[in-house]
């Protein structure tokens, strides 16, 4: 997880931008609420008799004058299913920007009005630890929960910083009788003001004096999340809070300044040193290819020591390491460090050096949510990459990426917008995504059939372009015995549960451009079964991975994948001594515009051999093409799972020998 650039802090300081709404009400604790007659009597959810539980009060105060936030949560047991609410979770610590959590208090009410308070203390749970940064959640579990209790909790956050908190989330998993909301304002100077924008939602907070706004709310319905829909935040209602100077509250004026704000400081650090040019010209040499000659300065960006990827170094570690801010392009050559950013800019001074028509862009992730324009905050921006033209074409580079090939991003960099800074205004650009060569895996796997019917052997595994980078990526937060764990995991879930799956080895995971290829032994305890004297063999090693997206016959939202991909397999069984083929499923596909199937069974051998290739090219689908990928993913899965039929001893006769 890349630490955040000392340049976002600076221009953010220099240009007085928004900072993020936050905080809450009260030093004292917030005394709890009656429990009224319809709230134990409260049996089912309206509309939903076997909703799980129901959530019949929550509030969310943000006091920013007092950098805190105070949430309570009142919720009742409908059926077993709704006893996991008992246990609670609640993200702590620096690295979610908590400087302390206080008055945690939480209780148990029994249908009879009896109440048994939580009395015992929270344990800190660690949910991510990796490059100096470790984020913790505090967990409890509410006392003598039963079918029919009201569980009750509530706390105060206090933030580290200002800014920690800048919306209201008007919509939870649970259906919700009745929730309030409460901001307590404090601008930063008399020429701000707060302002808020409604996201997916009509309801209107209403300004009770200068510094609160509120709103209050009732009969919410839950949430109903969908497999491979986009970021749920994008269609959860809420509302975002942000402080402006008065002249930036309309978009084009707030984007036209940040734009000019930016443009300024990019070329400030970016400068035109002649250390920078000798560089340059140093690197390319006698080559005269203009792509050539792009890839050589990237090459030469990705050789800095990039911070970014590394623990985050104490002050004292720095001081001792000599690490100094860099103010200008030129001294992230000179020091041989940086981070991400500063790479990447220093990349950019090094095109241009060499007479390149190179620029900076700020790209908004969609890993999360999708940019705003509504949205006035440059939060939305989470790093920068290169806008080079090469051969008259827009041509996007990310050398401060670790591990990164020239030619690709991340995958939540693309398909997402990007601001161009420029001294004339905002320039949006849309960061196009990468078809399905871009992101490829290749699964190879050789197996035997045990006269038992499991089938053992191995299998290589090969990532590339995408799939290899973010595997790296992942990597760099583990040890070896975290890689291999996750890396077992993973194809664990492309198999029957009673898999056993061993890494064996692993190699390229410091790569760049060449594949990521690991290898494994397999065994899957009874795969195959027999009937009488017939052997029936699944011809497809793997289990379908989307089948839960295409379960009910409409959706409310659209279909998301993260990126275009490819799947190529190839897996072999051989067969136990003595068993002839009486049937073998017959080579088939499925087609669409922007996806492709093809499955092709074949013995040889002694030996049945499947060759499959699931071809995906597309991210996002508005509903109404749900039908036609509801229809080729169902053949897809049909025919994934389609089984070979086998006799022991001669065959009278061979159906669909595989060969067609």
């Amino acid at each position: 997880m890349p630490r955040r650039s000392f340049m976002i802090q600076r221009c953010l300081l220099a240009l007085l931008l928004c900072s993020s709404l936050l905080c809450f009400a009260d030093d004292k604790p917030q005394d709890w609420l009656p429990v009224t007659p319809q709230d134990l009597q409260m049996k089912e959810v309206p509309g939903d008799p076997g909703a799980s539980a129901i959530q019949l009060y929550y509030a969310d105060f943000i006091d920013h004058k007092k950098k805190n936030e105070s949430l309570y949560y009142r919720i009742k047991v409908l059926n077993n299913k709704g006893l996991k609410y008992a246990n609670v979770e609640i993200a702590s610590g620096e690295s979610w920007g908590v400087k302390d959590l206080k008055d945690l208090q939480a209780r148990t009410i029994h249908p009879d009005g009896s109440i048994v308070p939580f009395s015992g203390t929270p344990f800190e749970k660690t949910v991510f630890k990796g490059k100096g940064i470790k984020l913790t959640e505090l967990t409890f579990t509410l006392p003598e929960v039963t079918v029919g209790s009201i569980i009750e909790y509530k706390y105060r956050i206090e933030w580290k910083h200002q800014g920690g908190s800048d919306y209201w989330i008007l919509q939870h998993d649970l259906f919700t009788v009745k929730e309030e909301f409460n901001l307590r304002a404090e601008p930063p100077s008399p020429q701000h003001q707060v302002k808020w924008v409604r996201l997916a939602t009509e309801a209107n907070p209403t300004p009770a004096d200068k510094e609160n706004t509120s709103l209050k709310l009732e009969n919410i319905p839950a949430f109903i999340p969908e497999e491979y829909m986009p970021p749920e935040y994008n269609y959860k209602p809420s509302i975002r809070f942000f402080y402006l100077p008065q002249h930036y509250t309309y978009p084009d004026v707030f984007w036209n300044e940040m734009s000019r704000g930016f443009s300024y400081f990019f070329e400030d650090f970016a400068g035109n040193s002649k250390e920078t040019k000798a560089e340059a010209q140093r690197v390319i040499g006698s080559e005269t290819n203009s792509e050539k000659q792009l890839k050589l300065l990237y090459a030469r960006a990705q050789q800095v020591r990039n911070l970014s990827y590394e623990r985050r170094l104490s002050r004292q570690e720095e001081k001792r390491e000599d690490i100094k801010e860099n103010k200008h392009a030129s001294e992230v050559l000179s020091r041989g460090y940086g981070n991400r950013n500063e790479i990447n800019i220093l990349f950019v001074a090094l095109a241009r050096a060499v007479g390149f028509n190179a620029a900076m862009v700020m790209v908004s992730s969609r890993r999360s949510r999708f940019f705003n324009q509504e949205v006035l905050s440059l939060g939305q921006f989470d790093s920068f990459f290169a806008d080079v033209i090469v051969n008259g074409q827009h041509t996007y580079l990310d050398p401060g990426t670790r591990f990164c090939p020239y030619g690709l991003l991340r995958w939540m960099q693309t398909s997402t917008k990007g601001l161009r800074p420029s001294t004339w205004g905002a320039n949006f650009v849309d960061i196009p995504p990468f078809g399905q060569e871009k992101a490829v895996i290749r699964r190879n796997a050789t197996m035997a059939v045990a006269e038992d019917g499991s089938v053992k052997g191995s299998l290589v595994l090969q990532f590339e372009g995408i799939e290899a980078l973010e595997h790296r990526l992942e990597a760099m937060d583990n040890d070896d015995a975290g890689t291999k764990k996750d890396l077992e995991e993973e194809v664990k879930a492309w198999l029957p549960s009673n898999a056993v799956v061993k890494l064996k080895d692993v190699h390229g995971l410091t790569g760049t451009d060449e594949p990521l290829i690991a290898s494994f032994d397999l065994e899957v305890p009874s795969f195959a079964s027999f009937a009488g004297k017939r052997l029936l063999l699944p011809s497809y090693l793997f289990l379908p991975k989307r089948k839960d997206a295409f379960n009910h016959e409409t959706r409310k939202y659209p279909l998301y994948f993260p990126f275009a991909f490819s799947e190529l397999d190839t897996i072999s069984f051989k067969l136990p001594a003595g068993f002839t083929a009486e049937s073998v499923p017959a080579k088939d596909d499925a087609l669409l515009p922007y996806a492709r199937y093809h499955n092709t069974s074949q013995l040889a051998d002694g030996q049945l051999v499947t060759t499959r290739t699931l071809l995906f090219n597309g991210i996002f689908f508005e509903t109404d093409k749900f039908p036609n990928l509801k229809a080729f993913f169902s053949k897809v899965q049909a025919l994934d799972e389609q089984q070979a039929v086998f006799q022991q001893g001669s065959a009278t006769a061979e159906k669909n020998p595989g060969r067609n």
